[in-house]
């Protein structure tokens, strides 16, 4: 177990139906980030426009209980601190594409967004999250996980930009930058 497992009694859950109401407490009412219910990349930007808030909290809804694990939760105990959101490249069609992206197939993940409650930031739970996010993915058969996040240089965004994580994070666990959509916005892969 890491260290920020240990320090703050991490487990890990994939989001599903019986976990649905743990991921609307960690989101709140806004929906993490002004009603976004981590639905930005999932849809085209005027589905995203029109279901902000209600409309993007039920597509999520509506894709877990289709059956699919959008992406993992983290708990302290039992209360849930953060999320990371997960899928094949087709489940993120807003998203750019690098270089390499080319070479994608359904074996390459997307991580689009690492969300950490308030109080629980720069504690460790993204790491912790990422490490136990590259453990799933081997065990669902993905060769490539591919994330854009910001730069290292957090201080100048605030904390609400950052919801995809930090380059410094994902280097951390052992990704790799191989493209960038701007300088703000580093594609970075790990392989499994």
């Amino acid at each position: 177990m890491d260290k920020a497992n240990q320090d703050n009694n991490l487990s890990f859950q994939p989001l599903n139906t019986s976990n649905f109401g743990d991921f609307e407490y960690l989101f709140g009412e806004k929906g993490a980030c002004e009603g976004c219910w981590c639905m930005q990349c999932r849809l085209q930007a005027d589905e995203f426009e029109v279901g902000r808030g209600e409309g993007n909290r039920l597509a999520m809804k509506a894709l877990v209980e289709s059956g699919k694990i959008p992406g993992i939760l983290a708990y302290n105990n039992n209360e849930p601190v953060g999320w990371c959101s997960l899928g094949n490249r087709e489940d993120f069609p807003r998203l750019p594409k690098s270089h390499e992206s080319l070479l994608i197939d359904e074996q390459t993940w997307i991580v689009s967004c690492l969300f950490v409650r308030r109080g629980w930031r720069r504690r460790g739970v993204k790491r912790a999250l990422l490490k136990h996010l590259i453990a799933y993915c081997r065990t669902k058969g993905a060769k490539v996980l591919e994330s854009h996040q910001c730069n290292s240089d957090f201080s100048k965004y605030p904390d609400a930009f950052a919801w995809s994580g930090i380059e410094k994070a994902y280097e951390a666990v052992g990704f790799v930058k191989v493209d960038s959509v701007s300088e703000k916005r580093p594609i970075m892969r790990y392989y499994l």
